[in-house]
């Protein structure tokens, strides 16, 4: 059979738009031991990834939340990081120049306590070798006031204009599945000229030692990832996809081949792989390999044929596929 197509571009049609060679990213938080690719095992195969997303950056240095920061239990983690990160800057002087001499596109995360800080992080990072994209986090629950501009309609969209307005790179806003409505927001921020979507962030969760009878986590409560997302978000893709245009990038509990396969029936064109690379950092090459297994044995020529077929009919908004293998039905 002759090797699929896993190829893609995110999103099609913009003039700088990211060139992936295949649907699997990795996501940000969880690229080698600081976020940014230092202390990954020479035997990690990212290079062979469709992109990376680097860690949240903000505009000035941040600590993070008090220890402990993280926590698990069977099949889910916490985590309460809080956005620790050396700030821009020096993110731009000391990682950036590396990423250059990548053959993975990188995306820098950035987050901002207000409109005007999400701008000039995307002023900052214009014309710098090395990014290849925004990915522009509106969602994270583990700092104060992380979730505000994610759950406003119109703070969301805000941000993303004003983010747009400072750069020519591909924009992507992630949400967060910590709202009543998501469609809605996810309408407001394509309305306002997102290049696409990352679906979804962690949920607010908690968990208690029972012999000191006290929150396990410094901060109290973090965010909850690995297998227990899955569900969550990959609802929150479905339903995406029939609202709106732009493409989607599933993320939430995608450990396996088949995880990503029906992040794509549901309407993602990519995945993104999160808290398994912590247990291992072939995580997401393994998650590949299993992919492209999947679709060989479905006998799948191209990527396109799977993305949202797991819909009745095809969104009112979208083209119908191509074409729907009798095999993937």
């Amino acid at each position: 059979m002759p090797a699929i197509d896993l190829s893609l571009t995110l999103p099609e049609g913009h003039p700088r738009a990211l060139q992936l060679h295949n649907p699997v990213m990795i996501a940000s938080g969880t690229f080698g031991a600081d976020g940014y690719g230092d202390g990954l095992p020479p035997t990690a195969n990212f290079q062979g990834l469709g992109a990376v997303v680097a860690k949240t950056t903000t505009l000035l240095p941040r600590a993070g939340n008090p220890q402990p920061r993280m926590a698990q239990g069977w099949g889910w983690m916490l985590n309460s990081i809080g956005l620790a990160n050396p700030g821009i800057d020096a993110v731009l002087r000391d990682k950036a120049p590396q990423w250059a001499t990548w053959r993975v596109p990188v995306v820098l995360s950035i987050a901002g306590e207000r409109a005007s800080d999400f701008a000039q992080l995307a002023s900052m990072i214009e014309g710098v070798p090395g990014v290849a994209a925004i990915e522009v986090n509106v969602s994270c629950p583990n700092i104060e006031g992380g979730l505000e501009f994610a759950q406003s309609r119109d703070l969301a969209a805000e941000v993303t204009a004003r983010v747009k307005e400072r750069t020519t790179l591909p924009v992507i806003v992630k949400l967060s599945p910590n709202v009543t409505d998501i469609v809605a927001v996810a309408r407001a921020v394509e309305d306002a000229g997102a290049d696409a979507l990352t679906l979804v962030n962690t949920l607010i969760g908690m968990t208690i030692d029972q012999d000191t009878a006290r929150p396990v986590l410094g901060a109290k409560r973090g965010g909850v990832s690995g297998p227990a997302l899955k569900p969550v978000a990959l609802a929150a893709v479905f339903r995406v996809y029939e609202a709106v245009r732009v493409p989607i990038i599933g993320v939430g509990g995608v450990t396996t081949g088949e995880d990503a396969l029906e992040f794509l029936m549901a309407g993602a064109t990519a995945v993104q792989v999160g808290t398994a690379n912590f247990a291992d950092p072939q995580a997401s090459w393994q998650v590949l390999r299993d992919l492209t297994g999947l679709l060989r044995r479905r006998r799948v020529a191209a990527l396109c044929e799977c993305v949202g077929i797991a819909h009745d009919s095809p969104a009112k908004t979208r083209p119908a596929p191509a074409t729907i293998p009798a095999t993937l039905r």
